[in-house]
């Protein structure tokens, strides 16, 4: 009986993946279809796809019918590499431990070097047949059941430091460390240390971490967290433009960079560090644009929601959130007429009508204003704030 053959009376695919799916990563929807008919072949057909490397980070934050517990992940793809995913993965606390097999068309020595210090658990070479892929999984899985005594005291000691046990935890990272004295096993040792409070010794032991292997990203953002926690921003800085020279992919990342620039007052480099977020994230230019009206800067502000209204041209409440950018600045007529243009999309929005009135105050027409207050009042005749604002326009109006 071969070895495989073994395996499979261990380890049942379609039952480890009964409750689960596999993630199948890659920009060509041929290569795509082609992997999810294999799977159907050995009974794997809980299966979920991305086109690209964000798209699959994404799908794996987002929340799913299934748990994924398997990534096949292709290295070349335009805009987010396979490494680049990888990278990501291996650094989010959540998707850390994933299984990653990954696939490429190129067999270099260099890459899969590459790969297995990232922590990717297979290698497989295209072309490949059914069975190769079957035997690929198969051997990560049971590979994951029966690792090697360090990872086994990994295991162990995270389940330690859950409980809150962390003298016991530090004990077993630190016999991990005896056998395996890796980046990986420094950051739990840091994990446990900024658990205690102890913020110095992690940020020691995550450095040290970072210098013994400096593309483990995970080891950067450990440091970047931690000063921002205890608000060392021009550290955290350092430390987030070094992740994002390894892995440029993540939008929440530049966010990060960019509110600290802010924060210091370099208004280009945080124009910069958005613009970087949007092009990888669009959907977040809403978030970026809410971040600089709290930071005081309504005039970006403006331009981001311009921007987004470009491509969303129905959203109310980007229109209303412009209008009040707008209105930040003195700029209270073009206010109103972007409250006018919301108002097409949704005739009964008493905010709008609200905000609007709000507008007219500060420019002084003051009839024009009751006019709009009166129209909150016949959408929602409850609301006592247009009728206190009512009662201070009369008394503005009489003067």
């Amino acid at each position: 009986m071969s070895t495989t053959e073994t395996v499979k009376k261990k380890i049942s695919l379609p039952e480890y993946f009964k409750d689960g799916h596999i993630l199948v990563v890659d920009d060509f929807p041929n290569m795509r279809k082609t992997v999810k008919n294999m799977l159907r072949q050995f009974g794997v057909s809980n299966v979920e796809e991305a086109s690209d490397g964000d798209y699959a980070i994404k799908a794996l934050k987002n929340s799913s019918e299934t748990p994924c517990k398997f990534v096949l992940l292709d290295w070349n793809m335009p805009r987010m590499p396979g490494i680049f995913v990888t990278r990501e993965i291996r650094a989010d606390a959540e998707l850390g431990d994933l299984p990653i097999i990954m696939i490429t068309a190129e067999v270099d020595k260099e890459q899969i070097a590459q790969a297995g210090e990232l922590g990717v658990s297979g290698y497989l070479i295209k072309p490949f047949v059914a069975k190769t892929l079957e035997e690929k999984i198969l051997n990560v899985l049971t590979a994951r059941e029966n690792p090697p005594h360090h990872v086994k005291l990994l295991k162990a000691g995270e389940m330690l430091a859950k409980k809150g046990e962390y003298e016991k935890a530090l004990t077993l990272f630190n016999e991990a460390m005896n056998l395996n004295a890796g980046a990986r096993v420094m950051v739990h040792i840091g994990d446990v240390h900024e658990l205690m409070g102890q913020f110095d010794k992690a940020i020691g032991v995550y450095t040290k971490a970072a210098e013994r292997n400096p593309m483990f990203l995970k080891a950067h953002v450990k440091v970047a967290d931690l000063h921002m926690k205890t608000g060392n921003d021009e550290a955290a800085l350092a430390a987030l433009e070094k992740a994002n020279s390894i892995s440029p992919s993540s939008p929440d990342r530049h966010m990060a960079v960019g509110k600290i620039h802010l924060k210091a007052g370099n208004q280009e480099k945080a124009t910069e560090s958005f613009n970087h977020l949007m092009k990888l994230a669009p959907e977040k230019a809403q978030d970026v644009a809410e971040e600089l009206m709290k930071s005081g800067k309504p005039e970006m502000a403006e331009a981001v929601f311009r921007k987004t209204l470009e491509t969303d041209s129905g959203n109310v409440h980007i229109y209303n959130r412009l209008g009040i950018a707008l209105r930040r600045q003195g700029k209270w007529r073009e206010a109103i007429e972007e409250y006018r243009k919301a108002i097409k999309v949704d005739p009964i929005n008493e905010a709008l009508y609200f905000n609007m009135a709000k507008a007219y105050m500060e420019g002084r027409d003051y009839q024009s204003a009751m006019e709009n207050f009166n129209k909150v009042l016949r959408v929602n005749p409850d609301l006592e704030e247009a009728k206190t604002q009512i009662i201070e326009l009369k008394k503005l109006m009489n003067a």
